[in-house]
């Protein structure tokens, strides 16, 4: 468990320090690492769990998985198992793409047949529910970053929430996450529309998969919905086959099981009208922020938003050289760290980190 440099808080969830779980494959000369970040407010899972399903299926799995082509058809094969643990197979499954990656010398890129990174990659500004003061601070940071693009936590008083989003930058693109907090979707409505602020969309305003509260909440606010609890498997996307354009997709490596199922739902999710955004956890290492850029070089569109790569600005000690991070205005320059050049997922692992 790695500390925050930072408190980190929002409906479902208060944090103070991360909770990945990290996987490692080796044979001796090649090396695969891949991460979990168990939410059970999302899929259920939790650090015992992700370890329980290690334990039992990892060695035997990792035995039985020789290429890329026998991970899909295990995929394929174990699809209801692993959509009870997507996050601790995703753990699994960055470590075998790597490994393979590393043992035929080429990018994770090359492996998947994608485009290799190459492009400035824009990310947005993070605030979690903290009080006004705090909000404020974060906000001046950002700012003077240069971040355009903003999701901002909100919490349960709208007095709160008035003074904290009274701090935002004027000239953002914003958009407001609940994390399922309401209930009733009127409250909710009532609730945004008193922090006076122009919001493009809403990330789980109401219980996750509650689709007529999600519609009302769209309609009356004029904004689109995002959505994350609500959508984590490709059987949840049929639900939202209506008013495309009202829904977006928060695409997260960990939550849906891995860079092939998240590439997989990504590409089913546009392919439905559905545009996409890709997410990241709280405290995440670089193997999940550099995991999320290959399914991003998947996408027939480009991605509305972008979240993650906080690297060491968020974590106290990451696990990899580099630790992936924006620089100004939220940009990653994918050059920089010559992704396109290096094997795997190009990271260098502190194996003293990991213990």
């Amino acid at each position: 468990m790695t500390p925050l440099r930072f408190k980190f808080k929002h409906a479902s969830a208060d944090r103070a320090a991360s909770s990945s779980i990290i996987v490692e494959i080796n044979d001796g000369e090649f090396r695969g690492y891949g991460e979990a970040c168990p939410r059970s407010y999302v899929t259920g899972e939790t650090e015992e769990s992700v370890a329980q399903f290690l334990d039992q299926h990892g060695k035997d799995w990792t035995n039985s998985i020789e290429s890329i082509q026998s991970l899909k058809e295990k995929i394929e094969a174990e699809e209801k198992l692993i959509n009870r643990n997507p996050a601790a197979f995703a753990a699994l499954e960055i470590a075998l793409l790597e490994f393979f990656s590393q043992r035929e010398n080429i990018p994770i890129e090359g492996l998947l047949k994608l485009p290799l990174l190459s492009d400035d990659i824009e990310y947005s500004a993070v605030v979690g529910d903290s009080g006004p003061f705090k909000t404020r601070a974060q906000s001046i940071i950002y700012h003077l970053i240069g971040f355009r693009d903003y999701k901002v936590k909100i919490g349960k008083d709208p007095g709160r929430d008035r003074k904290r989003f009274a701090s935002l930058p004027s000239n953002i693109r914003l958009r407001v996450d609940a994390n399922n907090l309401f209930t009733d979707p009127e409250k909710c409505v009532n609730h945004l529309k008193s922090l006076g602020r122009e919001i493009w969309a809403i990330e789980e305003p109401v219980r996750a998969g509650d689709i007529q509260g999600q519609s009302h909440v769209s309609e009356a606010m004029k904004s689109r919905i995002i959505l994350d609890e609500s959508l984590y498997l490709k059987e949840q996307l049929l639900a939202y086959k209506n008013f495309n354009d009202t829904w977006i997709a928060n695409i997260r490596v960990s939550k849906c099981g891995g860079i092939l199922r998240s590439i997989d739902l990504a590409r089913a999710a546009q392919e439905q009208g559905v545009d996409v955004i890709l997410g990241a956890h709280v405290g995440e290492t670089s193997i999940l922020s550099r995991a999320a850029l290959s399914v991003g070089q998947s996408l027939n569109d480009p991605a509305l938003a972008r979240e993650g790569a906080f690297g060491r600005i968020l974590v106290t000690e990451d696990i990899s050289n580099p630790s992936l991070r924006f620089g100004f205005r939220g940009v990653l320059r994918s050059k920089r760290w010559n992704f396109a050049s290096l094997p795997g997922l190009g990271l260098s692992i502190n194996p003293e980190s990991l213990f």
